[in-house]
């Protein structure tokens, strides 16, 4: 392959993978006819000074599937807890990490760094 049709190749890649990630990022799909819930996108980042957004709201009782990127090695947000759930997961840095989970039927669900100082939430609604 000539280095011209690489890099077009390259670039086509790149433009799905953007495409796949917009469209993920915002789907709130409503569950199949007969088939289970299709998971809430959502997206959060960390660094020195905490989450971004520190908030963010899902529908109640559905699945949720939370992409979290680290973008500084600053402070203390080297994993994410989700104290309620029993979940931790280390965040290595500027790459996505992705967690699955359930909402309550109302309430939030909270999660925070490894050292329970930097603090976000997931809202019911």
């Amino acid at each position: 392959m000539n280095p011209t049709r690489f890099a077009a190749a390259l670039l086509l890649v790149a433009l799905a993978t953007a495409c796949e990630r917009s469209t993920t990022a915002t789907a709130q799909e409503a569950a199949p006819a007969g088939g289970s819930a299709t998971p809430t996108a959502l997206s959060v980042t960390v660094d020195g000074t905490g989450y971004h957004p520190s908030s963010v709201s899902a529908p109640a009782g559905r699945p949720v599937r939370l992409t979290i990127t680290r973008t500084s090695d600053e402070g203390c947000g080297q994993q994410v807890v989700f104290p309620s759930l029993n979940i931790r997961r280390d965040l290595p840095l500027n790459r996505e990490v992705v967690v699955d989970l359930s909402m309550p039927p109302s309430g939030s669900v909270a999660f925070t760094c490894g050292m329970d100082m930097l603090r976000g939430s997931i809202v019911a609604q």
